[in-house]
């Protein structure tokens, strides 16, 4: 059994078993005295796996289950090691997504007669897997609950202060145009996996929000307001996931969204955008992943997407 070299402080080394004292020799040699009992019972404590995976101490029946004995040296050197390997794991995660993110590319350009796979930049997004359920009245009440106060508030605030146009939303390249448009499309195969906090957020609806659309709705009273948030929601939503989020994506018009919900890109989305060439074509290879695995992956350019639901098998 390897073991992983870890000192432990202490005035006289003994035999791990016996507990007699050790020779230098012995001390910097191992762990046990000269005595062969000592050392069958030392292995017969290893084939059972009851010896510190660390310092290769013999562990008392309480600390069996961890496998680590109560040294602190044992126990930082543990979670440091077990760090160490989740993240070697995820690596070795992450280059085989995306070495089958690169064949499913691929398999699909050759579909499609096209030679260079490099002219779709390839990504890999979240992808949400959700089920379509019935809204329960009772969140329904909870988010009306939470949002009537909240135009309240946004109504007073407005009739003292003035809302001014974010100068970010008045004018974007047409290279912006472009990206805009594919990484669109890019959500669409994920369908909303970033969504899903905005049922604990109430769809992520602050005052700042309710703001501007007063601001640009300035004859509306506060139960009109309340009323037109409320039309959008559906009578089936994502279970789990927000309430405006249905099948086919928000139901509430872009206009009526937190800044959040129209600003929001995922890790993915801008490794994306780094890559594509600042002029020219946006076109991208999409692969929607959950829990390492492809749910579904699409051919994206900024005028229309080519949605796959499942990687088409080798061959087909």
């Amino acid at each position: 059994m390897a073991t992983l070299s870890v000192s432990h402080s202490a005035e006289m080394a003994t035999c791990v078993i016996c507990h007699v004292p050790l020779s230098a020799h012995q001390a910097r040699t191992g762990k046990l005295c000269h005595r062969a009992d000592c050392r069958w019972q030392y292995s017969l404590l290893q084939k059972k796996n009851q010896v510190c995976r660390v310092c290769a101490s013999p562990l008392s029946i309480q600390e069996w289950t961890l496998g680590l004995c109560i040294s602190p040296d044992c126990r930082r050197f543990a979670v440091v090691e077990q760090a160490r390997e989740y993240h070697e794991r995820r690596v070795q995660q992450e280059q085989k997504l995306w070495e089958q993110a690169g064949q499913l590319r691929q398999q699909v350009l050759n579909r499609f007669g096209v030679g260079e796979p490099d002219a779709f930049q390839l990504a890999v997004i979240p992808a949400a897997v959700h089920r379509i359920s019935r809204l329960p009245a009772r969140r329904r009440r909870e988010f009306r609950d939470y949002l009537k106060p909240l135009i309240d508030r946004a109504v007073a605030l407005s009739a003292v202060s003035v809302i001014e146009p974010d100068p970010t939303m008045e004018s974007a390249s047409m290279q912006e145009t472009r990206l805009s448009a594919a990484s669109g499309n890019a959500c669409a195969c994920c369908q909303g996996s970033c969504c899903r906090g905005g049922a604990y957020t109430h769809a992520y609806l602050g005052v700042e929000t309710l703001q501007r659309y007063v601001a640009e709705h300035p004859d509306q009273q506060p139960d009109q307001i309340l009323a037109a948030y409320l039309r959008y929601i559906g009578k089936e939503t994502c279970e789990g996931s927000c309430v405006y989020q249905q099948a086919d994506g928000c139901s509430l018009p872009r206009e009526m969204r937190a800044t959040i919900c129209n600003d929001f890109y995922c890790g993915g989305l801008r490794e994306f955008w780094a890559k594509v060439p600042a002029t020219g074509p946006v076109r991208g290879f999409f692969v929607a992943t959950t829990n390492d695995e492809i749910c579904r992956a699409a051919l994206v350019d900024e005028e229309q997407m080519l949605m796959m639901s499942a990687p088409p098998a080798p061959g087909d």
